[in-house]
């Protein structure tokens, strides 16, 4: 049994359920469940009982939430009589924002765990364009979420650490109103000829297009490029060319995806340096986004 296991279930009791308990706590549900089916294995009785009302204590979950309060209020007192000399001391955090995260609609989320933690200061960088491998080796950025310039040579240098957070087809991006829309997939032989929308020349984006259209023996029309992800998924919502982004974009954005063929698959990752994992609120975070993408994707 740990005291964290206790927290929990004291934090269930108060509500009544495991989903509004995970919220408060911004763990995933299935997280929190394993975490009470454990501590209820090895206390060898069950602690609540499922109602019309929602969970309820059972006698013997009354009992240990009877002793456990006193238990948490001690612990309380404990965290905040050691923790006194830090209470000035600001953590600061530099997060750097890949437009993945809003097209899977995790910023909320992600605010939401920053105002549950007034101790760490965020600044979100989300300037189109930048090598978040550079910037985190310059110190410019403590992590980022975003796509590897080049996912298939991960870390092989050793000082980066990269986890996969959401994994996505990748699809070429057009208007909606354009005739291309109605196709079920297209392969990079058809992009002969149009016109490409990327990101700032020599961004991930733009490599990873130009690296595709190489590869293949593509000649393209022309290229518009951009600093802004808003501004080059206009120029695709305005028919003035396209572009090769993930799936989640499409409904994003307001665009028609056309998955890749042969299958080419992106992700969202977590990237950080090997050294940075030594600081907590980093693997805290980390641990919290592994948890609420899996959730997801088991929905």
């Amino acid at each position: 049994m740990t005291i964290q296991q206790v927290l929990y279930v004291l934090e269930i009791a108060s509500r009544s359920s495991v989903s509004q308990a995970a919220q408060k706590l911004y763990l995933s549900q299935s997280a929190l469940s394993q975490q009470l089916r454990r501590l209820e294995e090895e206390l060898g009785y069950s602690l609540f009982a499922r109602t019309a009302n929602g969970l309820q204590l059972t006698p013997e979950g009354q009992r240990f939430c009877e002793q456990a309060g006193p238990v948490a209020e001690r612990w309380n007192e404990f965290c905040k009589s050691v923790q006194k000399r830090h209470k000035n001391e600001q953590l600061r955090l530099k997060l750097g924002i890949g437009s993945r995260v809003y097209s899977n609609d995790l910023f909320s989320n992600i605010i939401e765990y920053f105002d549950a933690r007034p101790e760490i200061e965020v600044t979100f960088f989300t300037e189109a364009g930048v090598d978040v491998v550079e910037a985190l080796r310059k110190g410019e950025l403590d992590l980022a979420l975003d796509r590897l310039p080049m996912e298939e040579a991960v870390p092989e240098s050793g000082d980066l650490y990269a986890v996969p957070l959401i994994r996505e087809r990748q699809c070429v991006l057009v208007s909606a109103a354009d005739p291309l829309a109605r196709r079920s997939s297209m392969s990079i032989k058809d992009l002969q000829g149009c016109t490409m929308i990327s990101g700032l020349e020599d961004s991930a984006e733009d490599r990873s297009m130009r690296n595709a259209i190489r590869k293949h023996h593509i000649t393209v029309n022309r290229i518009y490029r951009s600093d802004g992800i808003e501004t080059s998924m206009r120029l695709v919502r305005e028919g003035k060319g396209l572009a090769l982004g993930p799936s989640s974009f499409a409904s994003h954005f307001q665009l028609a995806a056309i998955p890749l063929e042969p299958e080419t698959w992106v992700s969202l990752q977590f990237i950080c340096l090997q050294t940075n994992l030594k600081r907590n609120e980093i693997r805290r975070f980390r641990d919290y986004l592994a948890e609420l993408c899996k959730e997801r994707e088991e929905k």
